[in-house]
């Protein structure tokens, strides 16, 4: 792994090739002429909400990460050193996700892994609080309104296991279930008690809206403007979607969320995408197409400011992999060194 960590640009060839492969192994599957086809009716106009999306995405996100970084007397990051681990973060050479990436510099930062964990979990089942209810509305309003594209057995997954999975995640985060959980001996048990801590995270921003509006409001804008970008290439190809159809697709396409895949998802989320795009109605080559754009402006143009920051990034991940983490009297200050050190 560390001589992984060593070649970035090595690294990302290798997540661009497994992207390639598996954009050739479907357009081989259904037909490269089909998928040639695809493109002879393009509409440039919605080119610009693709670019427009990915473009204000990635600050929406940061904002995000700023704030939620804030929960529970956490450090507070300076704006240019979350922009450097949140770009670097989205980059394909972060072999093992971009989570993985958080973790290492927050607990630089903070210099407690535990805390870094449950704040990087927090992270992720942010991400989630938003896209997964927005899934699911969708599924129950494509059912009500019997949409006759999209499959059935797409359909009622979201519609049912949502809600059933929110309740028994909030139940067991509940601090009785988490102190009998906590309780217990074994990996598994501690595992478990660090990601219901960070259910319990999500939980206390939600209701200390306020004081966290700031990592709701950037995560919100953060699914509106990448989903945007999405819907954008598909009207680039010419595909018809209506709201929840879009969603739908998007949400399936990203059962693992972007940063929480290695190598930025190349190769599983082109594949997922397409299929997505397939159960709710629309044709394989036309649908790969769409994913081919919309992956071109998500997954490879960011590579190049990703490894532009990388090095700056790669003194803090050292930091944390050789137990150099900063001890500070006020950890709400624990940021500011190692920011004016990656900063200069």
């Amino acid at each position: 792994m560390h001589k992984l960590h060593a070649h970035p640009v090595r690294v990302t060839l290798g997540a661009f090739a497994l992207a390639t492969a598996a954009v050739v192994a479907i357009a081989g599957a259904y037909g490269f002429g089909a998928f040639a086809r695809a493109w002879s009716h393009l509409d440039f106009v919605w080119l610009a909400v693709v670019v427009g999306g990915q473009l204000l995405a990635v600050p929406a996100y940061m904002l995000c990460y700023r704030a939620l970084a804030r929960v529970n007397d956490g450090p507070r990051l300076q704006p240019a050193l979350v922009a450097r681990v949140v770009t670097g973060g989205f980059g394909p050479f972060a072999v093992r996700g971009g989570f993985v990436l958080d973790k290492r510099a927050l607990h630089a930062i903070e210099g407690d892994e535990e805390a870094a964990k449950v704040r990087v979990l927090g992270l992720g089942a942010l991400e989630w609080a938003l896209l997964a209810p927005a899934a699911c509305a969708s599924a129950l309003a494509l059912l009500v309104m019997g949409d006759p594209r999209p499959m059935a057995s797409l359909l009622w997954p979201w519609a049912i296991a949502v809600p059933v999975g929110f309740a028994v995640g909030f139940w067991l985060a509940a601090p009785a279930q988490r102190r009998r959980i906590a309780d217990g001996d074994g990996r598994f048990r501690h595992g478990l008690d660090i990601a219901l801590r960070a259910v319990a995270t999500v939980s206390l921003m939600a209701r200390g809206f306020a004081s966290y509006w700031a990592a709701w409001i950037g995560m919100a804008a953060y699914w509106a403007l990448d989903l945007a970008s999405f819907y954008g290439a598909l009207r680039f190809i010419g595909l018809h979607l209506n709201l929840g159809e879009a969603i739908l697709a998007y949400a399936t396409g990203y059962a693992l969320t972007r940063r929480s895949m290695p190598l930025g998802g190349a190769g599983v989320t082109e594949v997922l995408m397409t299929l997505a795009l397939h159960w709710v109605g629309q044709p394989v080559a036309p649908a790969l197409a769409a994913v081919v754009v919309y992956r071109v402006f998500n997954f490879v143009l960011p590579t190049i400011p990703a490894l532009l920051v990388r090095d700056r990034v790669k003194l803090l991940l050292e930091a944390a992999d050789e137990g150099r983490t900063p001890a500070h009297e006020e950890r709400g200050r624990a940021a500011e060194p190692l920011g004016q050190l990656l900063s200069g």
